[in-house]
This record gives structure tokens, sequence and C-alpha cells, in this order.
């Protein structure tokens, strides 16, 4: 896996990880906005799950199952950042507004996972 701070994604129909962007200094921002992307719909349609690496350490997965989207993360460190973070806007239009309308926190006992319900 990559260098630095980078993306990833497996694939639906192969279950292969693919490569899919290097990321700078703003890895966070830049994960929240392909992870709520991701989400809706918007971005990496062929994803199964997406990851967020620095070097071969995995820091973050963002996964959907049914109704629900599931962020685990390396440890609580990690999660805080996404909970900081200001989303990243690259090529898609600002999406963390009709995410947060679209999507609801769900409680969970691990400081190092996000859960949202999908409304």
């Amino acid at each position: 896996m990559g260098g630095s701070y980078s993306l990833y994604g497996r694939r639906k129909d192969t279950e292969k990880y693919v490569f899919l962007q290097d990321l700078d200094d703003n890895y966070m921002q830049v994960f929240k906005h392909n992870a709520v992307a991701y989400a809706q719909d918007k971005k990496h349609e062929l994803m199964k799950a997406i990851y967020l690496y620095h070097g071969q350490l995995r820091l973050g997965k963002a996964y959907v199952k049914g109704n629900f989207f599931e962020l685990t993360f390396q440890s609580a460190a990690y999660a805080a950042q996404w909970d900081s973070a200001w989303e990243e806007v690259s090529d898609v239009p600002w999406l963390f507004r009709n995410f947060t309308s679209n999507f609801k926190p769900v409680q969970t006992d691990y400081d190092y996972m996000r859960v949202y319900r999908k409304n």
C-alpha cells in the first residue's frame, strides 16, 4: 500500500483492493468527503468499502451495510479526527449537509467506531 496517506477501495464484483488516490496532510478531510460521497452513492459506486491508509497501516474503513453507514478507525484518536474534520471538496459538491439530513448518528459502545442510520 502507498507511502504516505492514501485512499483505497475494495471492489464489489471482484473483492480486489484498488488504489483510488494519494492524500496530503488534509487526509481526514479528504477521507471524510470520499466516505460521505460513497455513503450517498455519489462516488465509488463500484466499491464495497473504502479505506484510509498511512503506508501499510489502515487508519479507517467506511462501509455501507443496508441502512447503516459504519466507520471503523484504528483508534479513538482517529475517530475524533473524523468528528472534527471539515469535508474537503475536490470534484463533487459539498455533501456533508445532505449527509447530516439523511443519516443520523447511532450510539455505539466502541470509541473507535462511528455508525449512522439512513432515514
